[in-house]
């Protein structure tokens, strides 16, 4: 049968990792979903900004422009 190992709890590895010597090759994909993601809500703030209808918009035409012409 195969040995297992027993973990306890609280014991540490002797062997220390050592920190990463390269920040940004580790933070480069969350930088980059980051940046991605706040321009597709810029974009998406922009569309809806446009298509709200303006104030002047609102107000009655001329006269002239609603007359109908019956034939």
């Amino acid at each position: 049968m195969a040995s297992r190992e027993i973990k306890k709890i609280g014991k540490q590895n002797s062997e220390i990792q050592p920190p990463h010597s390269n920040a940004w090759e580790v933070m480069k994909p969350f930088v980059r979903f980051g940046l991605k993601a706040t321009g597709l809500i810029a974009s998406t703030l922009i569309t809806i900004v446009k298509n709200i209808p303006r104030p002047d918009n609102s107000k009655r035409p001329d006269n002239k422009k609603t007359k109908v012409i019956k034939i």
